[in-house]
């Protein structure tokens, strides 16, 4: 019984050695085990902690042409939106009154080959009102001959002008706009009478000249070069939608 025992634990070491030896692993498995620590990022040729360069340690070269890629394409970038700012906007002027259109036409010709763009402008006054009226008669008697024939035909709006270079003509109303006036007018001619529809104040038309300015240019120089009487400045979108 005892011999037996001895061979059944002899069998059991056997086999117990057997398994170590094939679940052991390669030689040096076991330093992969082992912790090394959270990983580093070190430069090139900078040495790792120890002096070990340890798997975990990565060198700044593999990531350093991306970086550089991106740094080039953010300074590429920051000079457009630098020039874009740097660029001045067009500026545009009105320069003028001048006295009449033969004397800004010339003045146009003086600035088109200084300005960017130049345009003639011209610009009449509104006037306060219209009226209609008769021109002055031989005088005073003829006149209220005339305001008898009128008041006959319907036409009881009248006045009969006593003095000055209007003396004895006859006024036949106001009005607002011209399109009225010249309705008045007209219902009069149709009866026969010589009736006007004239605007009231000044209806002066005013000579401009709109331009855009060239680079290191400015509104006081070609204001000066013209002779014109005064430079505004003007919106270039509304100069553009004029033109």
């Amino acid at each position: 019984m005892l011999l037996r025992a001895i061979v059944v634990l002899l069998v059991i070491l056997n086999f117990g050695v057997a398994v170590w030896w094939a679940v052991r692993g390669e030689p040096g498995d076991a330093a992969a085990l082992v912790d090394t620590g959270p990983s580093t990022l070190r430069l090139v040729g900078e040495p790792a902690a120890d002096g070990v360069d340890g798997p975990a340690s990565v060198a700044l070269d593999s990531i350093e042409p991306d970086a550089t890629a991106a740094s080039a394409g953010t300074a590429e970038d920051m000079a457009v939106d630098t020039a874009l700012r740097a660029a001045d906007p067009a500026q545009c002027v009105a320069l003028g009154p001048f006295a009449d259109a033969p004397t800004r036409d010339a003045a146009l010709a003086q600035l088109s080959p200084v300005a960017v763009t130049v345009a003639a402008r011209d610009v009449g006054e509104t006037p306060r009102g219209w009226r209609v009226w008769m021109a002055p008669l031989q005088d005073r008697a003829a006149a209220d001959a005339m305001v008898a024939r009128l008041l006959a035909a319907g036409f009881n709006d009248y006045y009969v002008i006593a003095d000055g270079a209007e003396a004895n003509g006859i006024a036949l109303g106001r009005f607002g706009s011209e399109p009225a006036a010249n309705a008045r007018a007209q219902a009069l001619g149709e009866a026969g009478f010589d009736a006007d529809a004239a605007p009231l104040g000044s209806t002066l038309t005013r000579h401009w000249i709109d331009a855009t300015l060239a680079e290191g240019d400015t509104g006081d120089a070609l204001r000066a070069r013209v002779g014109a009487a005064r430079v505004e400045t003007r919106d270039c979108n509304a100069q553009q939608v004029a033109g």
